[in-house]
């Protein structure tokens, strides 16, 4: 049971890790259109779930910023998920359990 729980971690940083890095993909797909405007064209944003009008020079700082929050979590998942390895590898040596008999388990 606990080698499951740990296998279901590591799915779940994964997962979570992927989806972070497509929000970071997003961000950039953002700002790179957004060079190629002038910084005082009107752009909107979706706040707390209500679009607001805003101007470029005003969102892209945000973003960034935004941006780089997202990559700092990415990394603590990473990190964590390192850990959540380790701590799988050390269970399967201590045990003896091979990929395949996680369910005999």
């Amino acid at each position: 049971a606990a080698f499951q729980q740990i296998e279901k971690e590591c799915s779940t940083y994964l997962n979570k890790i992927a989806e972070l890095e497509q929000e970071v993909n997003e961000h950039s797909l953002v700002l790179k259109a957004f060079e190629k405007v002038e910084p005082e064209r009107r752009c909107f944003r979706m706040v707390g779930g209500v679009l607001v009008e805003r101007t470029v020079a005003e969102v892209s700082p945000a973003i960034k910023q935004n941006q780089e929050k997202i990559r700092q979590v990415v990394n603590k998942f990473e990190e964590e998920l390192k850990k959540k390895t380790q701590m799988r590898t050390e269970f399967i040596q201590r045990y003896g359990f091979k990929k395949g008999s996680a369910a005999a388990a």
